[in-house]
């Protein structure tokens, strides 16, 4: 994704314009040295970050749905019609996707089909400031919110316990909550219902940013305020899962393990 991004750069000498929506930080953005080397993290990160929450069925699908919708409406109030276009025809291709993969998983993306998603999405939300000066860069980042917080915890808490970054693990937040549905309101062996019914139960979490996003797009000190709250509600609710999934663990001992 990297490579990807730097060929963009390189072929339409662009990079993203702004991040905090702050004239004096954001003029930095316009030497080379430090906006290149940004577009391509942040590029890279949203990227890995569609990846990493394609672990259950629908769920990365909906993530996608919802932010290239999102940057569409966006893009519209913003007076930019051709990322409206674009934007919605992405949307309507993994509609598409996402009626064979959710609920059975008849079909996968997979890390090329996710990769992909990713970083298309992070280039149209990057095409959106370069073309709308009016819109909030925090409004941007809450059309892919769920993405970005899953990393950032992940990788928070890998380097918590002096681990690679980049190795997997299996607490992620669609892994707690189908975990928490199998042991609390399933039982054992019913997976093919607890995967798909995770991406139920995260909808509302996962809808809530991009909507916000929508509603802010101009707003920029909103839209940050909204990312402190997003932020919180997502970090704090993280941190109640293991113990509310102990406290049943005690009362219905049949359950699977969990990592500690």
């Amino acid at each position: 994704m990297v490579g990807s991004s730097l060929l963009v750069i390189l072929f339409l000498g662009v990079w993203i314009p702004r991040v905090v929506g702050v004239p004096g930080i954001d003029g930095l953005l316009q030497y080379w040295a430090i906006g290149i080397p940004l577009t391509l993290l942040l590029t890279a990160g949203i990227s890995n970050g569609f990846n990493l929450i394609d672990g259950v069925n629908g769920l990365a699908s909906l993530v996608a749905i919802a932010t290239a919708v999102a940057l569409s409406q966006i893009a519209g109030l913003a007076d930019y019609p051709i990322m409206v276009d674009l934007a919605l025809m992405f949307a309507a291709g993994i509609v598409g996707f996402a009626l064979l993969n959710y609920p059975f998983g008849l079909l996968f993306l997979g890390d090329a089909g996710a990769y992909t998603i990713g970083f298309v999405l992070s280039w149209f939300g990057i095409s959106i400031l370069l073309n709308a000066p009016d819109v909030s860069p925090w409004a941007i980042l809450l059309t892919m919110y769920w993405p970005v917080v899953d990393t950032l915890l992940a990788i928070y808490r890998r380097s918590r316990k002096n681990l690679d970054v980049l190795l997997p693990d299996r607490l992620h937040v669609h892994q707690m909550v189908m975990r928490a549905l199998e042991i609390c309101v399933l039982g054992r062996n019913r997976r093919q219902i607890a995967n798909p019914l995770t991406t139920l139960v995260l909808a509302p979490f996962v809808l809530a940013p991009p909507i916000a996003g929508v509603l802010l797009w101009n707003q920029n000190l909103n839209a940050f305020l909204a990312v402190l709250g997003f932020g919180v509600l997502f970090f704090s609710s993280y941190a109640a899962v293991p113990g509310l999934i102990r406290r049943f663990r005690i009362q219905w001992p049949t359950g699977p393990d969990l990592p500690r």
